[in-house]
């Protein structure tokens, strides 16, 4: 990407389309490699070729260039996106995998909040060197890329020292390996020896048979006993809520920055200010319909509203689902609370003519994404060791695949139809509640009843 040749949006968009695609196709090839070859093996290798390219990335002399080599990292490092879930939720025991689920949510949360915070200071960096050997000036939108991705190599090196899922090897029949596991993992906890450990027999619970077939159709085998009984309306049950859950989440809180900036023009302009935020992005979108930005150049900055309202955003996100992890076993309520509460805030967007109030709500009607873990802790626990990887990976290609296409239905309908979107909107989240209502009680729920 030359720094002198023109930033037009439809290259931008192209590289967006290129990593949703990327994370959409990946995810289901992920879930097969998951159940087949590893959690550990599953996490390692592509996180490690994702940093690397990655790296490459950011000496691209052109943004077709740059587009796939993204395209490519991120079809790798998607891996982690569920893999970690269902590697967390093999190595725990059933009193507290619920809640290191809701902690790892936790963490997915606050990604985007350390990035701002690794993105502020990077970008306001002034420099450029020049490196004509490959056609390119080095400034610090390159460098972002490079820092943005040292997570990857970093996990990618620490999962060296981590064991593998111990289910998954006794569910492959490699018995003698699932036991040193267990003895490791027993022998680290106890602060003891491995010869310790009393247990010497583990019932299977189900063994992975393998059968010689192409990739793809092992690929099919892996993942279409999901959708046939008895999982069949569990699965549709399920991937239903998660993508509910994502599209809400993600096609609307993307345009936070830019409401947070009409907000804040409109304070300047007028010391208060009445009217929520639809009338905000009605009175913007007539306004300055004939005053758009039509600059070439490629700044390489971003703007000070978008990290830090950014950062608020999901640290906010980050604490309340921490606070929802000290309530693992309450996993159904605490999803219809979530959900109920975003399905009545879209409404009061549009009853509330206070503008700060609007916001509020605006933010509130985003926090589907609070129930993520909880969802992640269904998949671990409704279906079998040997197809955890492959239903965890399919919900978040479901989640990812909703969200690429909400992003572009809400970017028409937000500006055109604000109100009737976001009443429509709470009616689609309303759905998702009805759907979580069938899901089954908590295990506490039934040792009560059972009493």
């Amino acid at each position: 990407m030359s720094e002198s040749s023109a930033a037009d949006d439809g290259s931008v968009a192209f590289e967006e389309a290129l990593n949703k695609t990327g994370i959409i196709l990946a995810s289901y090839v992920w879930g097969y490699v998951s159940d087949t070859k590893g959690r550990r093996f599953t996490l390692v290798i592509p996180l490690l070729i994702s940093f690397a390219l990655n790296c490459i990335s950011s000496l691209a002399n052109h943004w077709l260039v740059l587009g796939l080599l993204k395209f490519l990292s991120v079809c790798f490092s998607c891996a982690a996106n569920s893999v970690t879930y269902t590697i967390v939720g093999e190595t725990c025991v059933q009193r507290v995998r619920n809640k290191y689920m809701l902690l790892m949510t936790c963490l997915l949360l606050l990604a985007p909040a350390v990035s701002g915070v690794l993105t502020y200071p990077t970008l306001k960096l002034d420099f450029a060197t020049d490196l004509s050997t490959i056609g390119v000036v080095y400034k610090p939108w390159r460098l972002l890329i490079i820092v943005l991705a040292l997570p990857l190599g970093m996990g990618a090196l620490a999962m060296f020292f981590f064991y593998e899922s111990p289910k998954f090897l006794f569910n492959c029949g490699r018995k003698d390996e699932a036991m040193e596991v267990l003895k490791g993992i027993y022998a680290i906890n106890h602060r003891t020896s491995k010869n310790n450990y009393k247990i010497r027999l583990m019932k299977i619970e189900r063994k992975t048979e393998t059968k010689s077939a192409s990739i793809w159709r092992a690929v099919y085998e892996q993942s279409a006993p999901l959708f046939r009984e008895p999982y069949l309306l569990r699965s549709l049950q399920l991937f239903y809520i998660v993508s509910v859950a994502y599209i809400t989440n993600n096609s609307f809180l993307i345009w936070l920055p830019h409401i947070m900036e009409q907000v804040r023009k409109s304070l300047q302009a007028n010391g208060t200010r009445t009217g929520n935020v639809c009338e905000l992005i009605h009175t913007e979108a007539t306004g300055n319909l004939s005053s758009s930005d039509s600059s070439e150049n490629c700044l390489g900055t971003v703007e000070d509203n978008v990290v830090f309202t950014l950062i608020i955003s999901q640290t906010i996100f980050s604490l309340l689902n921490f606070v929802l992890s000290y309530l693992p076993n309450h996993r159904r309520p605490v999803l219809l609370t979530v959900l109920s509460v975003s399905a009545v805030s879209g409404v009061l967007i549009n009853l509330t003519p206070e503008t700060i109030s609007s916001v509020i709500f605006f933010m509130m009607f985003t926090c589907t994404c609070l129930g993520m873990g909880i969802m992640a802790s269904y998949f671990v626990d409704l279906y079998p060791t040997s197809h955890r990887g492959m239903v965890t990976c399919l919900s978040i290609m479901v989640g990812r695949s909703s969200a690429f296409m909400g992003i572009n239905l809400v970017g028409h309908l937000i500006f055109n139809y604000c109100q009737l979107t976001f009443y429509l909107w709470s009616l689609l989240v309303l759905t998702s509640v009805v759907a979580a209502w069938f899901l089954p009680p908590d295990r506490h729920e039934k040792l009560k009843t059972s009493n």
